[in-house]
């Protein structure tokens, strides 16, 4: 075998392998996104359609293949995350902001409840879930960073406002309170406004 068939042969088993892979984190999510926010082994190999051992041939256990899952979310929905100007005007900011974390956690929601189920088992998913809080509280004070610091109580009005607009208000309005989305959108802006009430 000359060594140009010798590549393509190489370089045809490495893609075979690539969708192979990718076929299983699709599989992972089409389960999740249908309910089943703990999917085993088994239950992702058959909707894959590979065997379980291909599973663990392209997976280190399901703690990787569920991190592959949260890597593959972010690509997702990364075009969604798009810092709001500070220096437009406040309104108008709670506004924008708002609207936007309510089409990120709306995009992310059956992964983020799929994480939450698997963080207790997986430390890979809680250092995900603490990166994502980290940046998202990092935005809160990229926006409202001049607001939140007005005068003593920074601290803790910077805590109500990134709870306010964090992921667990965000789903206990909308599964708990069976809110729509609007609803709960007009929700979250009357707490940050009135989170923000001393800087008006």
């Amino acid at each position: 075998m000359t060594d140009a068939a010798e590549g393509v042969r190489i370089d045809g088993r490495i893609a075979r392998s690539q969708r192979t892979r990718d076929a299983i984190v699709d599989a992972c999510i089409a389960l999740v996104e249908a309910g089943d926010y703990r999917p085993t082994a088994p239950r992702i190999a058959e909707a894959a359609g590979v065997s379980e051992r291909s599973v663990f041939q392209h997976f280190d256990d399901l703690e990787s293949l569920f991190t592959a899952v949260a890597e593959r979310a972010v690509e997702r929905v990364s075009m969604l995350l798009v810092p709001v100007d500070p220096d437009l005007e406040l309104n108008e900011r709670i506004g924008l902001f708002v609207r936007q974390r309510s089409q990120l956690f709306e995009a992310v929601w059956p992964i983020r409840r799929a994480a939450a189920a698997q963080e207790p088992f997986a430390d890979t998913i809680g250092r995900w879930l603490d990166l994502a809080a980290t940046f998202l509280r990092a935005e809160v004070v990229h926006t409202f960073g001049v607001e939140v610091s007005v005068d003593e109580f920074a601290d803790v009005r910077l805590e109500a406002l990134d709870s306010a607009l964090g992921w667990s208000t965000w789903d206990g309005l909308r599964r708990r309170s069976k809110l729509d989305v609007d609803r709960a959108v007009a929700t979250v802006c009357f707490s940050v406004v009135q989170i923000l009430a001393p800087a008006r």
